[in-house]
């Protein structure tokens, strides 16, 4: 087995704010998809405007799909980088879907958000990696009809408890 081969991990992100679960699964030698589902903030959509909005104790929920393409990750392994944790620079497209925060207010709603963005994934010590990603994605209210273009950024860290081969799992947790 190759030391740069992307693996499966299994995540639960937890945020301040955000609790969820995270698979990334391994597609093909350059290829993972991130499957998540969790509860935090919904969002408000309208015509150029959009807002995210966490209501604590009436969470929204979200579930999205994020395919990512590595790239160079074998030049990355030649050049002695660390390729672990899936480290690797990647192009990606995320679909998220997430619920109202409050079915009886109007302040979130059904909404759709889709991008696509370069990203990094780097670890940073044993057991720490470094996701980043910056790109641009088109936000849809789906009970107004309303939408907007967004500028999509984030920035999250993972602690890894224990690192497998691909055909297993790894447990993980977000902190930002």
């Amino acid at each position: 087995m190759r030391l740069n081969n992307l693996y499966n991990m299994t995540k639960i992100i937890l945020l301040t704010f955000l609790l969820g679960f995270t698979y990334e699964r391994r597609l093909f030698n350059k290829v993972t998809a991130d499957l998540s589902a969790g509860a935090g903030g919904g969002y408000d959509i309208g015509e150029g405007d959009f807002n995210y909005d966490l209501v604590l104790l009436k969470p929204a929920f979200y579930f999205s799909l994020t395919p990512k393409y590595f790239y160079k990750r074998d030049a990355r392994s030649r050049n002695g980088k660390n390729t672990s944790l899936n480290s690797g620079n990647y192009i990606g497209f995320r679909l998220k879907y997430v619920t109202p925060n409050d079915r009886q207010t109007d302040l979130t709603r059904n909404s759709i958000l889709a991008n696509i963005h370069w990203g990094i994934q780097r670890a940073i010590a044993n057991n720490w990696s470094l996701h980043a990603l910056i790109g641009l994605g088109y936000a849809q209210d789906i009970d107004y009809n309303f939408g907007t273009v967004y500028p999509a950024i984030d920035l999250s860290s993972l602690i890894f408890f224990q690192e497998q081969n691909y055909d297993r799992k790894t447990l993980s947790f977000l902190s930002l």
